[in-house]
């Protein structure tokens, strides 16, 4: 049951409307050729809730109006035809089966919205470190069924003490901000970008081999330098880069990998962006 709602969340609205509405029709088959219209009344509600769910309001509002219709004819085939006693017994379904499709519409937007806030850093409007590590574990499970190599950098702001001591936690907020939004611009639409903390940012590149993360890192490297000097801001920063040819154990040892080789850079010169190609361990 939970792999055919995973399948569901990934289908575009159409294909879950279609999907629906032939529940829908099977129940409707099914209650006409057994005579038995309560089977229809009692499970169209779970079609509508999933159309409403996974697709749209709109989606869920139409296929209420096609369960009411449907339900109108098999209360046609099924009883004596009288088109008010009907109209007055399908009427109020009608009703019931639209106020339920708003309702898991708008409760599942409530849910949406608190799940993105949950992995949003509120001062950056970047991922925070718990949706960075859901990114993180997604790629971790893409590699190991495809076989494909990933990277991750790890980015470290140096000096960024000086700025907050010399200027005020406004100006390092501001500082934060811009290279939060200097890298989620820069980098490609299919990475991802956090703030883990502090000064410390992640960059994830899936299905990603070094040539080109160096070069997708190389164009956010060079926006991050401007931005900067932009703001005469006198920081650098730290950069470890690791691709990940080989699957690591879970996410906490490719984060160590990452960091480590961020911190060589750190303890050297600073300033720098340290590669790494990770085939396992020796």
């Amino acid at each position: 049951m939970k792999t055919f709602f995973s399948f569901l969340d990934k289908r575009p609205a159409k294909h879950v409307w279609r999907l629906t509405l032939l529940m829908v029709v099977i129940l409707s088959v099914i209650s006409a050729t057994s005579g038995k219209t309560h089977l229809f009344e009692l499970f169209c509600f779970f079609p509508i809730t999933l159309a409403s769910w996974y697709g749209s309001k709109k989606s869920g509002i139409i296929l209420s109006i096609t369960s009411s219709i449907l339900l109108f004819f098999l209360d046609a085939l099924n009883t004596d035809f009288d088109p008010i006693k009907i109209l007055t017994y399908g009427f109020p379904y009608a009703i019931s089966f639209s106020a339920l499709a708003i309702i898991i519409t708008n409760f599942r937007n409530v849910y949406r919205e608190k799940s993105m806030a949950a992995d949003t850093d509120k001062l950056t409007d970047i991922l925070n470190s718990r949706g960075f590590y859901t990114e993180l574990t997604n790629e971790l499970l893409r590699s190991v069924r495809y076989r494909h190599p990933f990277s991750l950098a790890y980015i470290d702001v140096d000096n960024f003490k000086s700025i907050n001591d010399s200027k005020g936690h406004a100006e390092g907020d501001k500082l934060l901000i811009e290279v939060a939004q200097c890298l989620k611009v820069s980098l490609r639409i299919t990475d991802s970008v956090a703030r883990l903390g502090g000064d410390e940012f992640a960059c994830l590149f899936p299905e990603t081999g070094q040539k080109a993360s160096k070069s997708a890192f190389a164009k956010a490297s060079k926006a991050l330098d401007r931005r900067m000097k932009c703001y005469h801001w006198p920081v650098s920063f730290s950069v470890g880069l690791v691709t990940f040819e080989r699957i690591p154990t879970d996410i906490k040892e490719a984060m160590r990998i990452a960091d480590d080789l961020m911190y060589t850079v750190k303890n050297a010169d600073k300033n720098n962006i340290s590669y790494q190609v990770w085939h396992g361990k020796v």
